[in-house]
């Protein structure tokens, strides 16, 4: 059975999100929803590698009102500056710096003047192709639905005659096994067990702990092409 994923374009995402890609058949990005600052559409979690804790990456955006939607906002290019700064002084040191540090920054540079959904959505193929993860992408604009959250899903499901919907855990704040069932719609929730991996300790050489939730950008940093293999073993789904 063809199995679907339905999820926001976010800005250079966690494992779970690309785990989530490579166990589904096709992903469809909701590129028309609402902007909301506090999501995860221009901001992502990254290594304080000097002080070994999470911090905000978040780009800052032209306009970033509520009343647009994901495709409606542009990033500023202050945003790229602080983009490469902060990336430049948190993974330096990392194995494969060099390489990763030259593409994320191009990427982000030569597709600036796209609207903040189409970014993302880039961001997400490049990443996808390096990490040999295959998978057939939609959009949710193309749909022409206007209904939201557990509707909006439940159309694009049934437009895209889907029979299986793996569901991310945000989505399951508002709908739940029973409801798509009724569909006739089999919906298994994402249950993804986080790794551990190789990441770039610099606290007086000692190791500390390990952080989980990171951008992707912290595990091609410090593993490489190794990420790959990494993220497909994570496959935590069955029918």
């Amino acid at each position: 059975m063809k199995i679907t994923s339905i999820c926001q374009p976010h800005f250079f995402p966690w494992l779970g999100y690309f785990n989530m890609i490579h166990n589904c058949d096709e992903f469809i990005f909701l590129d028309n929803v609402q902007y909301n600052r506090k999501s995860w559409q221009n901001r992502v979690y990254i290594k304080n590698t000097s002080q070994s804790k999470k911090q905000w990456l978040s780009m800052s955006l032209i306009e970033s009102s509520r009343k647009y939607n994901i495709n409606e906002v542009y990033l500023s290019k202050k945003a790229i500056e602080d983009f490469n700064n902060q990336i430049n002084e948190n993974y330096k040191k990392s194995k494969y710096f060099e390489y990763y540090y030259e593409l994320f920054r191009k990427v982000l540079s030569s597709n600036l003047d796209k609207n903040l959904a189409q970014l993302n959505i880039t961001i997400v193929k490049e990443l996808c192709n390096h990490l040999e993860i295959t998978c057939s992408f939609f959009l949710s604009s193309n749909f022409n639905i206007t209904d939201k959250k557990e509707n909006l899903i439940l159309k694009l499901l049934r437009e895209n005659k889907s029979k299986v919907y793996l569901a991310n855990m945000g989505s399951l704040a508002y709908a739940g096994e029973e409801f798509f069932k009724k569909e006739k719609i089999l919906m298994k929730p994402h249950l993804f067990k986080h790794p551990n991996y190789n990441q770039l300790y610099t606290n007086n050489k000692k190791k500390v702990d390990f952080i989980e939730g990171l951008s992707i950008i912290d595990l091609l940093f410090n593993n490489g092409k190794k990420s790959s293999s990494i993220i497909k073993a994570l496959n935590n789904f069955t029918l």
